[in-house]
């Protein structure tokens, strides 16, 4: 079940804070840049992964920040530029959600919080991903936290 929350995705109690991210090496603005100053290890995780083996849509890496809590990078859009266009990619959400909740589940039926996914910078349309979303999430419990 999806939840919709308005508040603070960082102020959430979740085991695991999940976001998108791009595979082209940038982590430096959105949510993605909120969490590179909050959880450092996060960026430093991600851009490690981008240099020794690259990113491709869909995949998840799973990083252990403080109190056991997982930060999940998940590759939603390839690129971030040009600004004003679509860059979110629908199949790589559903892959990278599917990602999420199936490690949630085998690691103790964890809680999983995020944002809008792929609807902010990346420019999707948030009620196509809130379909997939649903889909996804199902039989599962996801928050969705929101500013506006």
């Amino acid at each position: 079940m999806v939840n919709l929350v308005q508040g603070d995705l960082f102020k959430s109690d979740a085991d695991i804070l999940a976001h998108g991210c791009n595979c082209r090496g940038g982590f430096g603005s959105g949510v993605a840049g909120i969490m590179a100053k909050r959880f450092p290890k996060a960026r430093a995780y991600y851009l490690e992964k981008f240099e020794e083996e690259g990113w491709n849509l869909g995949d998840v890496q799973f990083v252990v920040v403080y109190g056991g809590r997982y930060i999940a990078n998940c590759a939603t859009q390839d690129a971030y530029y040009p600004r004003g266009v679509c860059h979110a990619d629908y199949d790589a959400i559903r892959k990278s959600m599917e990602t999420v909740k199936k490690f949630a589940e085998e690691n103790g039926k964890l809680t999983i919080a995020i944002p809008k996914i792929g609807a902010g910078l990346a420019g999707g349309d948030w009620n196509k991903i809130l379909l997939i979303l649903e889909e996804v999430f199902n039989d599962y419990d996801v928050t969705v936290y929101y500013l506006e």
